[in-house]
């Protein structure tokens, strides 16, 4: 009965010794690369996504000739992959989290819905309370700059925003009464 490639591989030599070509180290190492990186992960889609990139970051430094014993080099490379694609999930899971709590956990159906719901409201302001609400809160425009832009005072936009705000809140109401 054989051994499992795998297996064969991690019986090999761990300090390379004659000069190899790198479809030989990859050969050599590859089932080792494989397992490792598969009981670092957890998972054999990720680990060869890691042992592919490791052997792709060592290529050109071996090809320098600055890799002396490869298959430390590789473990190395394999491990630094592992633990930075720990470190970019674990970022990207803190900024969605932060995400969440700045604006409350929502649904993407449940925003799509609040979008139509808040077009559909300002549709139904009058044009100069709409110009002023969607310049102020969507452009995020000062009352300086949105009165400039639409060519009137400060003081219309104040009244107008206050207008508009008001009455989107009594639309929203109208369409969704236990809100």
């Amino acid at each position: 009965m054989g051994l499992d490639p795998a297996v064969e591989a991690a019986r090999l030599p761990v300090h390379d010794t004659e000069p190899l070509g790198f479809d030989a180290l990859w050969d050599r190492h590859a089932g080792r690369a494989m397992q490792l990186a598969g009981l670092l992960t957890g998972s054999s889609s990720v680990a060869e996504d890691v042992v592919a990139e490791a052997f792709a970051r060592v290529l050109p430094k071996w090809r320098r000739g600055g890799v002396e014993a490869f298959w430390p080099y590789l473990r190395a490379a394999i491990v630094n992959e592992v633990r930075g694609r720990a470190r970019r999930a674990l970022t990207v899971r803190r900024w969605q989290d932060r995400q969440r709590d700045a604006v409350g956990v929502a649904s993407p159906e449940i925003e799509v819905t609040e979008r139509r719901a808040l077009a559909l409201a300002l549709g139904q302001l009058p044009p100069v309370q709409r110009r002023v609400v969607v310049l102020r809160y969507f452009e995020d425009l000062s009352e300086a700059e949105t009165a400039r832009l639409l060519g009137c005072g400060v003081g219309t936009v104040k009244s107008s925003t206050s207008r508009g705000l008001a009455r989107l809140r009594e639309v929203l109401a109208e369409e969704t009464p236990d809100a």
